[in-house]
C-alpha cells in the first residue's frame, strides 16, 4: 500500500468485468482467513462487514450501488430481510454514535495484525472496491480506509 492514491485511481478506473473479477477473487481469499483466526468466526466476518459499511458511509451517504454490492454479505450477517432502508438506518445510527466508527476501525486494525501483508492488502482493496462502485472514492472514504494502512 505504498502508493495509496495510485491504487485508488486504478480501482476507480476498473471496468465492471474487471471489478467483479477482482472483488470475487479477493473475497474468496479473505473470508476463509477471517474465519480461521477467531474462536467466533462470525464475529470476525461481521467486523469486516461493519467496517465495509462504515467505509462507504464515511462520506455521509450510502449509495444504492454500494449497498447492492455488499448485499450478499450483509444478508449473511444480518438476515435475509436486511434491505437498503435498514442498511441506511443502521449506518446513520452507527455514525451518530461518533466514536463507534473509530472503535470499529481500531478493532479491524487489531484483527489485521493477525494476517499477512498480502491478506491485509486484499482487505483494504475490497474496502476500496466497494467505495469505488459508484466510480469515485471520496476524500472522506480515503481518510477512513487509510486508518487500516497505518
Amino acid at each position: 500500500m505504498k502508493d495509496f492514491n495510485k491504487l485508488c485511481k486504478q480501482v476507480e478506473a476498473l471496468d465492471p468485468i474487471e471489478y467483479g473479477t477482482v472483488i470475487t477473487a479477493k473475497t474468496a481469499k479473505i473470508m476463509p482467513a477471517l474465519r480461521a483466526v477467531s474462536d467466533e468466526p462470525a464475529d470476525s466476518v461481521a467486523l469486516l462487514a461493519t467496517f465495509l459499511i462504515a467505509s462507504v458511509y464515511a462520506d455521509g451517504k450510502l449509495d444504492e450501488a454500494e449497498y447492492l454490492l455488499m448485499l450478499p454479505m450483509l444478508k449473511l450477517f444480518f438476515g435475509e430481510d436486511f434491505d437498503y432502508e435498514r442498511a441506511k438506518a443502521a449506518v446513520k445510527k452507527f455514525r451518530a454514535e461518533g466514536d463507534e466508527l473509530k472503535r470499529t476501525a481500531n478493532d479491524l486494525i487489531d484483527l489485521l495484525g493477525l494476517f499477512s501483508e498480502e491478506l491485509k492488502n486484499d482487505i483494504i482493496t475490497v474496502c476500496l472496491l466497494i467505495c469505488a462502485v459508484d466510480g469515485k472514492i471520496t476524500l472522506k472514504e480515503k481518510k477512513y480506509i487509510m486508518q487500516l494502512i497505518k
